[in-house]
């Protein structure tokens, strides 16, 4: 059994980037809308859509994400190179050999460590403005 808020919260510390908490919560409170209204796929494509000042913190977003969902073994490591729309559609298809019931429970969960971490970035963020 994996303890997930502390790892949530690492994450939550990694993605806000310090020199601009204000620009990382308004992108972190973009992204957890896009994930909640629209689920894991549209999370990946918003931030992968990022352009200018906002690709590095989307990019520092997706790397604290995809190291979390790492630890809690809920993803592999992403391989170089695939961009991060293709490491968020890769989660919502079903493993080999694993039950549609079992892949279900899976994106759920991973649903909502994400959103248990984007929310904690909001606050990372909003303490350091």
């Amino acid at each position: 059994m994996i303890n997930l808020e502390p790892l949530a919260a690492r994450a939550a510390q990694d993605m806000v980037i310090p020199t601009t908490p204000k620009d990382s919560l308004n992108l972190i409170n973009k992204a957890l809308m896009v994930l909640a209204e629209q689920g894991l796929f549209a999370f990946g494509l918003f931030l992968n859509s990022r352009k200018d000042r906002e690709d590095a913190l989307a990019r520092q977003i997706h790397a604290a994400v995809s190291r979390l969902l790492v630890d809690a073994s809920l993803a592999a490591t992403p391989p170089n190179g695939l961009a991060i729309a293709d490491y968020y559609k890769a989660l919502t298809e079903s493993r080999p050999n694993e039950p549609d019931a079992q892949a279900l429970q899976r994106l759920i969960l991973t649903k909502q460590v994400v959103e248990t971490a984007l929310t904690y970035g909001r606050y990372q963020a909003r303490s350091l403005t």
